[in-house]
Formats: C-alpha cells, structure tokens, sequence
C-alpha cells in the first residue's frame, strides 16, 4: 500500500508562493488523503490539470477546476471589490460598454 505524499512546505507559505487557490486546493486534497490522480479520476481531468491548479498556473479551465472544486467539497465565490477597484455599476459600466447606444436620451 502506497501512503500519499504531503507536501513538506507549510500551507501558509504554499498560499503566499503559489497563491491562495493553489494552497487550498493542494491541503484540502492532502486532508482528504488523496493523489493528484485519485482526484483527477474523481474529477474527470487529467493529473496534470490537477497539477496546474495547484502550483498556480494562471490559467486554468473553469469548468475542470468547478470539477476539481466539487470533489474536494469546495466552492467559488465571486465578491464585489473595494469602492475604486474595476469599473462600479452604473454611468461608468453603460459608457465602458457602450450600453444605451442607439437609445434616446430620457425626458
């Protein structure tokens, strides 16, 4: 029988190295006590997917890493920013897109 390997960095450093996403997923995975490849097989990618997701690569499939999420019990979230980061609703998202093109201004 074959014991997993966890990793020898320390989560804390593996969330600043890699970014937080990478590092949850690699512990989680290791609580669960599975291998890159049990939860690519779980998942339905390959073990170099799972790989990618959890050294950090910056770009990844969505709907593989929803996958790669599911199984290991976890979930993304997507939040509103601080006041000043991207573009806020309103006069600033309709010019950006140019979303009343084509309408008459209001009376």
């Amino acid at each position: 029988m074959t014991i997993p390997r966890k990793s020898r960095t320390p989560a804390y450093e593996r969330a600043s190295e890699f970014g937080t996403l990478a590092a949850v997923v690699s512990v989680r995975r290791e609580e669960l006590d599975l291998r890159q490849s049990e939860l690519a097989d779980l998942a339905g990618c390959s073990t170099r997917f799972v790989h990618a997701v959890e050294t950090g690569k910056p770009t990844v499939q969505l709907d593989k890493l929803l996958a790669v999420l599911r199984v290991l019990g976890l979930h993304l979230a997507v939040e509103r920013g601080q006041h000043g980061d991207g573009v806020t609703a309103g006069a600033e998202l309709v010019a950006l897109y140019d979303l009343d093109h084509g309408r008459e201004a209001p009376a």
